[in-house]
Order: structure tokens, then sequence, then C-alpha cells
């Protein structure tokens, strides 16, 4: 029983040594996000313009919150204080061929 739990415990160490991503779009960790924050960007548009969060292919859907998150933490801004980007259209990834095929038949030569 003694060795089981030392195992558990040595797991848990390790576990703290990684990285933890924020956005996995852009693979940013959430000590880059608490690096940005200690050079100087407390909101979350400086920290998007900064990073790249919310630029990737979900935009934003799984990194905007966990941000706005750590800088309530670090800042003390509320969430609910924090202004959010706007989803802009597509707001489904496209494939470039689905946007290459189009064909616009008012084209002029």
């Amino acid at each position: 029983m003694g060795n089981i739990s030392k195992v558990k415990s040595k797991r848990k160490q390790d576990t703290k040594k990684l990285p933890v991503i924020v956005c996995r779009c852009e693979e940013v960790t959430e000590e880059d996000v608490r690096q940005a924050i200690q050079n100087g960007c407390h909101s979350l548009e400086e920290v998007k313009r900064t990073l790249r969060i919310g630029m990737g292919h979900c935009s934003g859907r799984g990194c905007l919150r966990i941000v706005a998150r750590i800088i309530q933490e670090t800042v003390g801004t509320p969430i609910s204080a924090q202004r959010f980007p706007r989803s802009r259209p597509p707001l489904k990834p496209l494939p470039l061929g689905l946007l290459g095929a189009y064909k616009n038949e008012q084209q002029e030569c």
C-alpha cells in the first residue's frame, strides 16, 4: 500500500512541471499568459494581440474565458468587466479549397 501512494505523489509532482496549454490553436501556455500580464498586458485585448489567443481555428471559443479568468486572478478585473472580442465570420473554419472553388459570375476582364 505504501508503494502505491509514493507512485501517485511522484506522478502529481511530475505533472506540476508540465506546461498547461491555454490556447491549443496557437499553443499558448498559462505561463505565457502570466508572463504577458507581468509585462504589462492587463486586458484581454492586449493579451490577444501579444499572444494571438483567440485567433486560431476555434476563434477563442476554447481559450478566451480561461485567459479572462487568469486576468481576473492576477490583475483583479472581473470577468464581467472584461471586453471579449466580437466573433467575426466565418464562425466555422472553412477549407481553402471551398473558397478557391467559388466562382464569381460577375467577373469582368
